[in-house]
């Protein structure tokens, strides 16, 4: 009687599914000549590739924003400190210009107004001396505007939400309006929880009818999907238990291959638990084949669900960046044209620092002074300010 053969240790690298075929690994393909897939498969197959190529775009626009955060940082911070200290400069040269004699009521208002307005901004940054400048020249200080501005967001958020805010529970370190913005969030949350329980109340009551067909169908489905995920966890936890194995080295790639299962499973990924049963040599392409067509339409149901999310994500990623980098809603979010909004906003803020330093060279010359007035009078009127 031959003695039987000691079985190999499983391949726990990832050496195990060649890298070139790690996107395609779990399509299913009879071979040539085989037999033709079924409708159930062919869906599986699709869902697959849609997934791979979603996957993809959510990978692109992460690498987009990763790459040009740092390059938009080190090229447009330095442009913006430089602003804040011409402003700080204007703010400075205007304070000493309106004490000089020689210059009219309504000029001084005008000009006092611009004032309070560049020093207001820069105190927005942590600028004490300009936020203490503005309460010198302004008619109501900063704290006070903070208060009305607070005020105003109240009212508009009490009557939105249709019941008072509940400020005696907010830190009282924080501003005014970040207040009213903490205790408008807090209820907007309860709010939207009382939703959610009157949902659920209303949903677990309609359960208690007779359901559709339809109903019982779908709810079917996807109790065989849940299963179908349990049962691929639960196989690869059985292979993956690090307790089980003696050798260190053996252990610790358990260990990082079953942190990956369980990752995989709380977020309801099937495609790489799947990737992670090939990996390990706990599945083959002729047994994915062979599986009954309702596994494979469960599976299917989970690809679709999980294609659905990766299109959420990709969608609030799209939208995220285009917000960082202050992209219109219909500009791709591209490479090139993230470094075309990089160069456009550095040439712009460059010639803002030029105009800046030709103003604050106009206030401090008593005729370019009075003519610098009259042209930001002019545009202000243009622009509706006045």
């Amino acid at each position: 009687m031959k003695k039987s053969k000691t079985p190999s240790k499983i391949d726990l690298s990832a050496e195990a599914v060649p890298a070139e075929t790690a996107s395609t690994a779990l399509r299913l393909d009879s071979g040539k000549g085989g037999p033709r897939l079924s409708a159930a498969q062919l869906r599986f197959n699709r869902l697959l590739a849609k997934i791979d190529k979603l996957e993809g775009q959510v990978t692109e626009i992460k690498t987009l924003a990763d790459a040009f955060r740092p390059r938009y940082h080190r090229t447009l911070e330095p442009l913006r400190e430089a602003h804040r200290a011409l402003m700080r400069r204007m703010a400075l040269a205007l304070d000493e210009r309106l004490q000089r004699k020689g210059v009219t009521p309504t000029q001084k208002r005008y000009g006092l107004n611009i004032l309070c307005e560049l020093c207001e901004t820069l105190a927005a940054f942590g600028d004490e001396a300009m936020a203490a400048l503005h309460d010198q020249h302004s008619a109501r200080t900063l704290h006070q505007k903070e208060e009305e501005q607070a005020a105003m967001m109240r009212s508009m958020m009490e009557q939105a939400l249709g019941v008072p805010l509940d400020m005696q529970t907010q830190d009282e370190s924080l501003d005014p309006l970040e207040a009213v913005m903490r205790a408008s969030r807090e209820r907007l949350h309860e709010a939207m929880q009382a939703e959610e329980a009157q949902n659920e109340a209303a949903q677990a009551k309609r359960k208690k009818k007779n359901p559709t067909p339809a109903q019982r169908k779908a709810g079917q489905q996807q109790e065989d999907a849940d299963t179908v995920l349990r049962q691929v966890y639960r196989q690869l936890a059985s292979a993956l238990h690090p307790d089980r194995e003696r050798d260190p080295a053996e252990q610790q790639r358990k260990t990082t291959l079953m942190s990956e299962a369980n990752a995989a499973y709380a977020r309801q990924d099937l495609v790489a638990l799947l990737h992670l049963q090939l990996r390990i040599a706990q599945a083959d392409m002729q047994g994915m084949l062979q599986q009954p067509e309702e596994r494979i339409a469960a599976m299917s149901l989970l690809l679709k669900q999980q294609a659905a999310e990766l299109e959420n994500e990709l969608f609030a990623r799209q939208r995220h960046l285009q917000d960082e980098f202050e992209l219109t809603f219909y500009q791709p979010p591209t490479a090139a044209m993230l470094q075309r909004k990089l160069e456009q906003e550095a040439k712009y803020m460059k010639g803002e620092l030029i105009f800046m330093e030709e103003d604050i060279a106009l206030v401090q010359d008593d005729a370019g002074f009075k003519r610098w007035l009259k042209d930001q009078s002019r545009m202000n009127r243009e622009a509706g300010y006045f």
